[in-house]
C-alpha cells in the first residue's frame, strides 16, 4: 500500500511540474531551431524578374531556415554536392529540402549510366544490360549529404548492386527542380500562386490516360489507370474516398483536352514514348504539340512508363508543359523505363480450396505483392500519403523513400513473378534514380 501512495505521489507531482515546465521553456524565449530548406540557381541564368520570383516565393517559407546558394561556377553536380555539403555541416542543424530552379545546364544534374544486370543470364550472355551510348542525368543523390562525391561521377545500378560502391540510397528529405530557364521563371511562379489559390482546401478530380503496353495473356500488366482505380475501389487500399476518378483508354488528345477545358485537374498519364511525348504505339497524344494548347485550367501530371523529363533541358515534353502550358508539376521519369515488374496481375501459385493444393494462376496483386519490387509499390504509397492530407511533393518523398527502403533490403533477391526469373530490384534501383518531382515545393 506504501509503494501505491508513493507511486501515486510521483504521477501527481509529474502532472504538476509538466504545465509549469512548458511555461518555463515558454518564457526563456526558447524556440525549436528551425531547419534549412536550400534554394538553388544559376545567378548567370535568371534575368531580374526571376529573381525577384524566387525570392519573393523564398520569402512565403515561414518554418525553415531558407539559404538562397547560387550555383554559378559549378560544373559538375559533384562539386555543387560538395559545396552543399561543406556548407550545411558549418551552419549545422537538420535540411528540410532542396529545391533547384533551372535546367540541368543551369544547376548541373548527376551522370547516370544505364548498365544493370536484371536477369541471371545464360552461356551466352551474362545477363548485364548497357547503354553505351547515351548519358542520363539524376538529380536523386541530392537528397541526402552521406555520400563520398568520388563515387557519384557516373552512377550505376550495376555499380552499386555488384560493384556495391558505398552509395547510400535512402532520401533524407526532397528534392525538387523547376526546369526551366532565364525568362521564363517569373511567369511559371505567378501561375504557381495562382493554382494555389484556386485549389487550396479543394477536391480536384484524378484523370487517367492509360495506353498499357505490357500484356500478359490479354491481361494489362502496366495499366497505372487500372491500379489507380484499385486503390479507390479495393477494401484494401480505400483510397480516394472523397476525390473524382476517370480514365479514358481510347480518344486521349480529346479527352484530355475536354478535362482540361472543364476544370482543375491532377492527370495521369501511361503509355509509350519518349522526351517528345506519349503515344497510344503509333500516335502521340500528350506531346510537345499539345501540351501548349492544354492552357483552358491548370493541371498537374504523373507521366508513367516514358522518359518525358529526359535531358532536363528545353527539349521535353515537361518543359513545354511547364514554360508554355498550364502544368504546374510533374512526376516525371528522367532515364528511359520500361515498366518491368509493373504487375497488375501475378501468375503465381495459389491455394484452391475446392482442390486442397496449389495450382498457378493470375491473382490481383494486394500490398504483399507490391512489396515484390514492384513499381506500383511507389503510386500506391504516393497516393497514400496523398490521401492522409500531405503535400504533392511530401508525398513524393515519402514513397520515395519507402521505395527506397524495400529496394535496398531486396537488392540481391531474384524472384520468379509470372514464369520470369529475374533481379526486380535492379529496375526499382533504376527507378529511383529516373524518378523526378519537377516543379516548385509546397510552402
Amino acid at each position: 500500500m506504501k509503494r501505491l501512495h508513493r507511486y501515486l505521489f510521483i504521477v501527481i507531482l509529474s502532472i504538476c511540474i509538466l504545465p509549469f515546465s512548458a511555461f518555463a521553456s515558454a518564457a526563456s524565449g526558447i524556440t525549436p531551431e528551425k531547419s534549412n530548406y536550400y534554394f538553388i540557381f544559376n545567378s548567370s541564368k535568371v534575368d531580374s524578374k526571376d529573381l525577384t520570383a524566387i525570392k519573393g516565393f523564398t520569402a512565403k517559407f515561414k518554418n525553415t531556415k531558407n539559404i538562397m546558394f547560387d550555383a554559378k561556377g559549378y560544373g559538375d553536380a559533384t562539386k555543387l554536392y560538395d559545396a552543399l555539403k561543406a556548407y550545411q555541416k558549418k551552419v549545422g542543424g537538420k535540411v528540410a529540402g532542396i529545391q533547384i530552379f533551372g535546367l540541368a545546364g543551369d544547376v548541373p544534374s548527376f551522370s547516370y549510366i544505364y548498365k544493370l544486370k536484371f536477369s541471371k543470364g545464360n552461356a551466352e550472355w551474362n545477363g548485364v544490360e548497357q547503354d553505351k551510348e547515351n548519358k542520363y542525368v539524376s538529380d536523386y543523390l541530392y537528397s541526402n549529404f552521406k555520400n563520398d562525391s568520388k563515387y557519384l561521377k557516373e552512377v550505376s545500378v550495376y555499380g552499386i548492386v555488384q560493384d556495391k560502391l558505398p552509395i547510400n540510397m535512402i532520401p533524407e528529405w526532397p528534392v525538387s527542380r523547376l526546369p526551366l530557364t532565364k525568362g521564363e521563371i517569373a511567369k511559371y511562379i505567378g501561375n504557381y500562386d495562382a493554382y494555389r489559390k484556386q485549389t487550396d482546401g479543394k477536391s480536384v478530380p484524378t484523370v487517367a490516360a492509360s495506353f498499357p503496353y505490357q500484356i500478359q495473356d490479354k491481361l494489362a500488366q502496366d495499366d497505372i489507370a487500372f491500379f489507380t482505380k484499385r486503390l479507390k475501389e479495393d477494401e484494401e487500399f480505400g483510397l480516394f474516398k472523397e476525390t473524382e476518378q476517370r480514365a479514358y483508354y481510347k480518344d486521349f488528345s480529346a479527352n484530355i483536352t475536354k478535362e482540361n477545358k472543364a476544370g482543375v485537374t491532377d492527370l495521369i498519364v501511361g503509355g509509350r514514348g519518349d522526351a517528345n511525348g506519349a503515344t497510344d504505339g503509333k500516335n502521340p497524344f500528350f506531346d510537345r504539340k499539345s501540351v501548349v494548347g492544354l492552357n483552358a485550367n491548370y493541371y498537374t501530371a504523373f507521366l508513367w512508363g516514358f522518359d518525358g523529363a529526359s535531358g532536363l533541358d528545353t527539349e521535353s515534353v515537361v518543359h513545354d508543359g511547364l514554360a508554355k502550358g498550364k502544368m504546374i508539376s510533374a512526376i516525371a521519369h528522367t532515364i528511359p523505363t520500361v515498366n518491368r515488374g509493373a504487375f497488375n496481375y501475378l501468375n503465381i501459385p495459389n491455394f484452391t480450396p475446392k482442390d486442397g493444393k496449389y495450382v498457378n494462376g493470375y491473382v490481383v496483386v494486394d500490398k504483399e505483392h507490391l512489396e515484390w519490387d514492384n513499381p506500383f509499390f511507389f503510386v500506391y504509397k504516393y497516393y497514400e500519403a496523398i490521401n492522409g492530407g500531405k503535400t504533392r511533393l511530401q508525398s513524393f518523398f515519402e514513397a520515395k523513400s519507402a521505395y527506397a527502403t524495400l529496394t535496398v533490403a531486396n537488392k540481391n533477391t531474384f524472384r520468379k513473378l509470372s514464369g520470369f526469373e529475374a533481379l526486380y530490384s535492379a529496375n526499382s534501383f533504376q527507378d529511383l534514380f529516373s524518378m523526378h518531382y519537377l516543379g516548385l515545393a509546397d510552402y
